[in-house]
């Protein structure tokens, strides 16, 4: 039963920094409405259609983060779009400009009877 828990305990911190938020600037954290927020799909779920942050400005991911605080402006993100059901994995580059205090989220474009990502695009929140 003690092996249980403790699996049950290590599954819920994994899913919890999943979740977790990477700063893409440089000094200290800023406020929310200085910052931009765009968030991808946490690496752990388990979902048919998934777009997976990558890289920012050339700033790699860690593995249990999914969002990310950018300063306002232009900024490339590599996204990995990931469609379970078919097996097919896109790498898509994306130019984006973003405002300060606003929130987005990456949403993958499907084709062929969803079974193919075309590509990702970004959605105000």
């Amino acid at each position: 039963m003690t092996h249980i828990r403790l699996a049950a305990i290590a599954l819920a911190c994994t899913m919890l920094l999943a979740c977790s938020t990477q700063q893409a600037y440089s000094g200290a954290a800023r406020p929310a409405e200085e910052v931009a927020l765009i968030k991808g799909d946490p690496k752990f779920r388990l979902a048919p259609v998934a777009a997976y942050l990558r890289s920012v400005d050339d700033q790699v991911m860690a593995d249990t983060q999914s969002s990310v605080q950018v300063l306002p402006g232009e900024h490339e993100l590599v996204v990995d779009c990931v469609v379970t059901t078919s097996g097919d994995r896109q790498r898509v580059r994306l130019q984006i400009v973003v405002k300060a205090g606003e929130r987005y989220r990456l949403e993958p474009q499907l084709s062929g009877a969803n079974q193919v990502c075309d590509t990702v695009r970004m959605i105000k929140e």
